[in-house]
């Protein structure tokens, strides 16, 4: 039964993650970095879009050249207009040094040399080496702001929730910085959705590992959480660490829209990654050159050779089992299966020669192995009804065994709902406690405000002497006086301890 309601809830929490996510959704446009601005479209049919993806990496789209060429590259350079001089060549989306294939329409990333950002530079352009033609370019303006990662506030909430400021790495990655939480909850995850604070409408996303369990206890643990599918941040308002049992905020941060808007957009939604190699390349295949024929993949040798395991003899009447066969065997009953004739050991002696003498011995024999045989009747019959009551003890043992497991069952079931409850009563009280003392405080700080100076009274002196004038003489030589200031406690009206 328990297994049965844990399968249950995964499959309705399954359900409600698809339709938390498909109301969320995501953006309809597709967000590609800051837009340089298109190629000019000059020769052989070279058009796009360039993007800024970072401060080293730039995104054409939607790009274009017939390949005819002899000798167009990637270039970049800081003179007023595309030229030969200082200009520096980059290295096509495979990381290759070869003139530039034909595109239909594909996308690719290029990535700067080291050192060099875009700042450096103050255009892009498809360049011919061989005649010094600029197919199409475009111009980088001057201190030109490039998508850069946003850093937001600090996580801090209940359950020991708390970070450094959050980094937003790219549209679909937010780093944690020393993320910690005790683990206490029963059922705590990384939640993201549509607004400032959190809510039951939101979704779930899974934690540095891929997995959407609830988490586990976190020690200032630096983080990396990718955000799923086609989902970023532009369609999100917060992210917090959310109980999805009992519908708790343990902590959060809102994703305010203008601090997002120049960040640098996901490479996995754009399908590539900067100076990335294809498949061969990354396989270790040294790519083809010309006038050198291709060296065939070598074949694999086999693990190991299978032999035949069944035994063939050479020739017939030979080998092993023939060998065996032909050994003597030491028993006196043993025969070829070509031999009829008995073995004279095996036959019976002529019942007619038999003296009464052994007629009589083989007669006390027989009666002896009846009454042996009756007495094993005998011992069958009681085996038998013991094994019938053994069988009835066993299937009464079973029987009482089987409701003991399922009165275990039920009250292991009965056991888990009054824990669940006793959590959510204690988490209640916790609660309720938390409450009740900030209130209490609130009374205490508002009384000790109102509360009034402690009056001072003080005693009249009193003057020792030897006569009444003296006495009333409070300036006489040689009187002593002794006077006290006493504080006392406006409420009792008694001296402090």
């Amino acid at each position: 039964m328990v297994m049965l309601r844990q399968c249950i809830n995964f499959h309705v929490s399954n359900v409600r993650r698809k339709v938390d996510r498909a109301a969320l959704g995501a953006s309809s446009a597709l967000y590609l970095g800051k837009e340089l601005g298109p190629l000019s479209q000059l020769h052989h049919g070279v058009k796009g879009t360039v993007y800024a993806v970072d401060s080293r990496t730039l995104y054409l789209h939607d790009f274009h050249y017939d390949g005819a060429g002899p000798a167009a590259y990637f270039y970049v350079g800081s003179s007023k207009s595309p030229s030969a001089a200082g200009a520096i060549r980059l290295r096509d989306e495979r990381g290759g040094g070869s003139p530039l294939r034909r595109y239909r329409g594909e996308g690719l990333t290029l990535s700067l040399p080291d050192g060099k950002t875009l700042r450096d530079v103050t255009w892009f352009s498809v360049w011919c080496d061989e005649y010094s033609v600029n197919f199409g370019s475009v111009s980088i303006p001057a201190n030109f702001e490039y998508p850069k990662p946003a850093k937001l506030s600090a996580l801090r909430g209940v359950h020991a929730v708390s970070s450094d400021p959050v980094v937003v790495v790219d549209a679909q990655t937010l780093l944690i910085p020393n993320f910690s939480y005790d683990g206490e909850a029963p059922d705590a995850k990384f939640w993201v959705g549509r607004g400032e604070k959190p809510s039951p409408q939101g979704i779930r996303i899974p934690d540095e590992n891929g997995k959407e369990t609830p988490l586990r206890k976190y020690d200032k643990k630096t983080i990396v959480l990718t955000l799923p599918g086609e989902l970023t941040v532009f369609d999100i308002g917060h992210f917090a660490v959310w109980c999805e049992a009992f519908t708790v905020n343990f902590g959060h941060i809102p994703l305010p829209r203008s601090q997002l808007s120049n960040v640098p957009p996901s490479l996995k939604m754009l399908g590539v990654s900067p100076q990335s190699r294809n498949k061969e390349l990354a396989e270790g295949a040294a790519p083809a050159r010309p006038g050198v024929r291709p060296t065939p993949p070598r074949r694999s040798k086999p693990i190991a050779r299978l032999d035949a395991t069944t035994y063939r003899p050479s020739r017939l009447g030979a080998g092993p089992l023939v060998a065996l066969l032909e050994q003597a065997d030491p028993h006196s009953h043993h025969r070829r299966a070509n031999n009829y004739s008995p073995f004279p050991d095996q036959l019976l002696a002529n019942p007619k020669t038999q003296s009464k003498d052994q007629y009589r011995q083989r007669d006390g024999i027989q009666n002896g192995s009846n009454e042996q045989e009756e007495r094993y009747k005998n011992q069958q019959n009681i085996d038998y009804a013991q094994g019938v009551n053994h069988r009835q003890h066993e299937q009464s043992q079973q029987t009482e065994n089987e409701n003991y497991r399922r009165q275990q069952l039920q009250n292991l079931y009965h056991k888990e709902l009054l824990d669940r409850q006793n959590q959510e009563l204690l988490y209640q009280q916790q609660l309720y406690e938390q409450q009740r003392r900030a209130y209490e405080q609130e009374l205490q700080n508002q009384q000790y405000l109102r509360q009034p100076e402690p009056y001072r009274y003080q005693l009249l002196p009193y003057a020792f002497g030897t006569s009444q004038g003296q006495r009333d003489n409070h300036e006489a030589p040689g009187v002593v006086t002794i006077q006290r200031s006493i504080d006392l406690d406006p409420v009792t009206g008694s001296r402090p301890q």
